[in-house]
């Protein structure tokens, strides 16, 4: 499967497909921003994901593992490669960051970060505000990993 037929499919069945718009549209590595008005509840949302990635043959990372920074540094580099991204790396710490931004301001946000056997990086973000108002947003990321080499770990 190609990152933008991913992409979609995550988009589609989430709901968030309809003008949804790409903010990073690169044959290996997408961002894709959507919105809808059916609400979730907070602890639906990683329920919500983990079932779209069992759907998908997407397998979960959790975030404390080693797989989560070593994915995270190799989308990181990937997106240095093919896109104009200039600011450093941030990965897991920056997605906490976004997270904790997100709930400063009055979201519910979370995420969960996956990965398919063709080695395509996943992530899905959901927000909404918390009061039970508004719209939820989605923002998926998918990316086609670089073949992983041995002196890519030695840092």
């Amino acid at each position: 499967m190609e990152v933008i037929e991913i992409a979609r499919e995550i988009m589609e069945n989430l709901g968030v497909f309809k003008g949804s718009k790409p903010v990073v549209n690169n044959a290996e590595a997408m961002i894709i921003k959507g919105m809808t008005h059916e609400r979730l509840e907070k602890d639906e949302i990683v329920p919500t994901i983990e079932e779209l990635y069992k759907k998908m043959n997407i397998k979960r990372v959790y975030l404390e593992s080693k797989s989560a920074r070593t994915i995270t540094d190799r989308i990181d580099k990937k997106f240095r490669k093919v896109t104009e991204v200039y600011d450093q790396p941030n990965g897991i710490e920056g997605i906490e960051r976004l997270k904790n931004t997100f709930e400063m301001t009055g979201f519910i946000a979370d995420y969960v970060i996956g990965i398919t056997e063709e080695d395509i990086a996943v992530y899905v973000v959901m927000w909404m505000d918390n009061t039970g108002f508004g719209p939820r947003f989605v923002e998926t990321m998918v990316v086609q990993l670089d073949p992983e080499n041995e002196n890519d770990n030695a840092f």
